[in-house]
């Protein structure tokens, strides 16, 4: 017959072993009730994070979008260059934008000699790609991106304006030659003028 300190030693007593698991998953337990309410924390700052991202990426792009609305009647206007310049960086993830911008600075380069027709078609193409992107194009058409109001007086003033420049910058280059310089010759002329 067995002696019953042998049978201690050798079976393990369920009650200590069940205690010890108790122990380890209230641990457990414990460590998890204080970890999840931190982990939910840091999860909602990065949602909050994300879409306040998202928000001001939008907000960018509504407002460069309204921008070149505003001055798609002058769209060499000091606000419009601006925009127009922003452009690749308010749409870095909107590849048609960029293309469609890229058509338009390349019509605007003197070499290239386009009408303006074209330059203000590649504008309104740049316009429709900007509405798609940001969502407005089934409100917006084609009409209402070439529907533009701009007054005689305004495009007067321009002119004036463009003229006043041309006068100057003549001037300054009038100057920059010096009193009595024979301004008739120019650099590629196979010969100079005749002396007076």
């Amino acid at each position: 017959m067995p002696d019953s300190c042998e049978s201690a030693t050798s079976m393990p007593d369920w009650s200590v072993v069940a205690a010890a698991f108790s122990a380890i998953a209230t641990g457990f337990a414990a460590f998890a009730a204080w970890k999840s309410p931190i982990e939910a924390a840091k999860l909602a700052e990065g949602l909050r994070r994300t879409a306040e991202l998202a928000n001001r990426r939008h907000d960018g792009k509504m407002q460069l979008f309204a921008t070149l609305m505003q001055e798609r009647a002058a769209i060499y206007s000091a606000e419009g260059v601006r925009a127009l310049n922003l452009i690749d960086v308010v749409f870095a993830d909107a590849h048609l934008v960029r293309n469609a911008w890229a058509e338009l600075l390349a019509s605007f380069e003197p070499a290239a000699r386009m009408p303006v027709q074209t330059q203000q078609e590649r504008l309104r193409n740049l316009l429709a790609a900007i509405a798609s992107d940001i969502g407005l194009m089934a409100e917006i058409n084609a009409a209402d991106l070439a529907r533009v109001y701009y007054p005689a007086a305004l495009s007067e003033e321009q002119a004036i304006r463009d003229a006043q420049r041309q006068a100057g910058i003549r001037q300054i280059r009038q100057a920059a030659l010096g009193p009595g310089a024979n301004t008739g010759y120019a650099p590629g002329d196979l010969w100079p003028p005749r002396p007076e």
